[in-house]
């Protein structure tokens, strides 16, 4: 049975009271100028160049702010990589994970060893566009002709407005899902996601993946506000617009094909049946198409769906292969902890992981949120009606593309757990950790337990940046 939203609108008397508590425009200022700084500060830390594939991004910003057009392999400028050559060795590229520059400086990048990241890993090479280069363009124009390494900052600066941009949109996404006498509620989901170490670090660097994951928040926030307060011109076009700009931009954003159609056809379903008219008629004609467009997106993926694919993975969930292990003997199970390990802090490539009783500890903190979903002892009227359906249908429809494209199909021979892929998800992530958290113990237990879990990611946090980032950085 469909129940709706639309009943979340009706404060009255106390409860309209409680609804606006700490929602006067000096919060929300605070929280953006601190997601800001705090951006800032892993920005300016971090090495240049030093962060995942950070060059390659880099060179096709660069190449776009020249030419003012996507760039292709022939557009690659020799006075470019002498230029960016020069930065890698005055910065000591790749000595921090212990695949160091070779003593003679080569004139190209593609001289360079294979096995340094520099060369193998360039967009360019492989005409791989992504809008996310179209903005940190922007940000090079007034700069293009300085330092590279001034340049290298200011697209920093990009990724970190982005990130503030997500930030602001995480805050609006949760005020549309829960229910007004609850709102306060929004200040710690927000805080989570400011307070992520592994996030803010990625989306302080150049990268293809915050605009993406900026318009995959567009896009939740959109459906929250069309299950609340019905469709509008500005929703529809948020959401078409916001899914194709996201996927654009990186296809680690490609879990709002099937969670669009999923949400809409869930949407018409609810409708009841003398409000039927052309309009829905329309809607659903949309959703088919929209449903036959993913299907052909998703067979031309790198490991597509293909019915030869899906036999082979049926093959390896046999019994005696429920242990998958790849090449370097890492096993699936290993590798789902290590991505729950790099979505929270995993710096630099892969190759700075912070203390396992760290790990443990927020592990314990997501089980107690799961604890809370599966055995709660509240009911969920804080909750808008859509709200926990929409928030665990996105987290696992992300979820199951990340693990069929990064563990399960990777022909390479080793698994790719890289938790940064899951970042578009990142909304639904910290709206069903605190949630759940909120679900655990009764009252008043539970604003002490979330706020004490929150100040617990603020610590660890801090102790990132001053426990492994500065040390690493400043050595």
């Amino acid at each position: 049975m469909c129940k709706s939203d639309a009943g979340d609108q009706r404060p009255a008397g106390n409860l309209a009271k409680n609804s606006t508590t700490g929602d006067r425009p000096i919060w929300l200022g605070l929280l953006l100028t601190l997601t800001l700084v705090h951006g800032l500060i892993y920005s300016l830390v971090v090495l240049p160049w030093q962060a995942p594939d950070e060059p390659g991004h880099f060179e096709y910003a660069w190449l776009i702010a020249h030419l003012r057009r996507p760039p292709t392999r022939k557009d690659i400028s020799p006075e470019f990589e002498q230029a960016l050559l020069d930065s890698l060795y005055k910065w000591h590229y790749g000595e921090l994970i212990g695949l160091p520059l070779p003593e003679l400086m080569p004139s190209r990048i593609d001289e360079l060893p294979l096995y340094i990241h520099a060369r193998r890993s360039r967009p360019i090479n492989a005409e791989r566009f992504s809008l996310s280069y179209v903005w940190q363009a922007a940000f090079l124009l007034p700069v293009r002709s300085q330092d590279l390494t001034l340049q290298l900052r200011f697209a920093r600066f990009s990724s970190v407005l982005l990130n503030v941009g997500i930030v602001w949109l995480a805050l609006k996404t949760f005020s549309e899902l829960l229910a007004p006498s609850h709102r306060w509620l929004k200040w710690p989901m927000a805080a989570v996601v400011a307070l992520l170490p592994q996030h803010t670090f990625i989306n302080g660097m150049v990268g293809d993946g915050p605009l993406a994951e900026l318009m995959a928040c567009l896009v939740l926030y959109c459906w929250a506000r069309l299950f609340r307060r019905g469709v509008t011109v500005w929703a529809v076009a948020g959401i078409v617009l916001g899914t194709a700009a996201a996927i654009w931009s990186k296809f680690t954003a490609a879990f709002l094909l099937p969670v669009n159609i999923g949400l809409a056809l869930w949407w018409l379903l609810c409708q009841p049946r003398r409000a039927w008219n052309r309009r829905h008629a329309a809607y659903m004609g949309v959703t088919m198409s929209g449903l036959a467009l993913a299907m052909w997106a998703l067979t031309r993926l790198p490991s597509p769906l293909t019915p030869s694919r899906l036999a082979a993975a049926w093959h390896s969930l046999s019994p005696g292969q429920l242990l998958w292990v790849d090449v370097r003997g890492i096993t699936f199970g290993n590798a789902l902890l290590n991505t729950h390990d790099s979505f929270w802090a995993y710096f630099g490539w892969m190759t700075v992981p912070v203390s396992t009783r760290w790990y443990g500890a927020l592990l314990l903190l997501v089980g107690a949120a799961l604890f809370g979903w599966l055995l709660g002892i509240k009911d969920r009227d804080q909750f808008s009606p859509s709200a926990a359906k929409m928030m665990w249908g996105s987290l696992l429809a992300a979820v199951a593309i990340y693990v069929w494209e990064q563990l399960l199909t990777q022909s390479s021979g080793y698994y790719q757990f890289q938790g940064r892929y899951l970042f578009p998800v990142i909304i639904p992530f910290a709206f069903l950790l605190v949630g759940g958290w909120w679900q655990t113990v009764p009252q008043p237990r539970a604003r002490l337990l979330i706020w004490s879990a929150v100040s617990f990611l603020a610590v660890f946090d801090a102790w990132c940046v001053m426990g492994y980032l500065v040390p690493l950085y400043s050595a």
